[in-house]
């Protein structure tokens, strides 16, 4: 058991680092989209995304900061996850057809 230890904690760390970056990432993408693009995607407006990612930033860098309620697997911490991964994955990609324009 002496040995799956630190492996189980260095995947942990792993994690909450990818998360706090996902989430820094993902709160300054949304600051440097324009507002009307968000109307025109169809999607919520800028402001609430930015709130939005910026509390999942927030609770993903104390996920890496601080333990307890923000550790990696916990509620606070997946929710902050999902946050994140619903603007990168669906959010950004609409933002960035909206701003490109259609290829045809």
């Amino acid at each position: 058991m002496d040995i799956v230890n630190p492996i189980i904690n260095s995947i942990d760390w792993i994690l909450q680092i990818a998360g706090a970056l996902l989430g820094v990432f993902a709160v300054s993408d949304a600051a440097t989209r324009r507002p009307d693009a968000f109307a025109a995607a169809d999607k919520q407006t800028k402001g609430t995304w930015s709130g939005i990612t910026a509390a999942c930033a927030v609770v993903s860098v104390l996920g890496v900061l601080v333990q307890g309620p923000f550790a990696v697997f916990g509620l606070l911490w997946l929710a902050a996850l999902i946050g994140d991964l619903v603007y990168v994955l669906d959010v950004r990609p609409k933002l960035r057809e909206v701003q490109r324009g259609s290829r045809w």
